[in-house]
């Protein structure tokens, strides 16, 4: 159970996160995630303790908000790296502005949810209706 200061640790690093997504310069996206990176302060480490290598991105004995920002700065350093700095987008529609990743085959996802899309495109549809009247 996270405490209440946890939660709002978490609550804080997610607003700064929320800044690496849309549409900006790959320089300054770059810098804005190396600065998640260096807060995260984690030291990722191979772990054996189940058999298998595999990553771990902080201490065993840290906090539940320390995981959280190690692995997230993490995540997103690799999707930059990896998948493309214009993978991380911001819903199109007016109003909401939801961060997402564009996990689509083609990379050209621009809203957060399939809600989104057809809430947009019933709106254009409406204003050209209202227009041509």
């Amino acid at each position: 159970m996270l405490t209440i200061a946890e939660a709002e640790e978490i609550w804080r690093w997610s607003r700064r996160l929320a800044t690496c997504f849309g549409s900006q310069n790959l320089e300054e996206r770059c810098q804005a995630i190396n600065t998640l990176l260096a807060d995260a302060s984690s030291r990722p480490h191979i772990s054996l303790h189940d058999g298998r290598p595999h990553l771990h991105y902080s201490a065993a004995d840290a906090s539940a908000a320390a995981h959280i920002r190690a692995i997230t700065a993490a995540g997103l350093a690799y999707m930059v790296c990896f998948a493309g700095a214009d993978r991380l987008g911001r819903c199109a529609r007016s109003g909401c502005g939801l961060a997402f990743v564009d996990t689509s085959r083609n990379g050209r996802r621009a809203y957060c949810s399939v809600r989104c899309a057809n809430n947009d495109a019933v709106a254009r549809h409406r204003g050209r209706r209202r227009s041509a009247d």
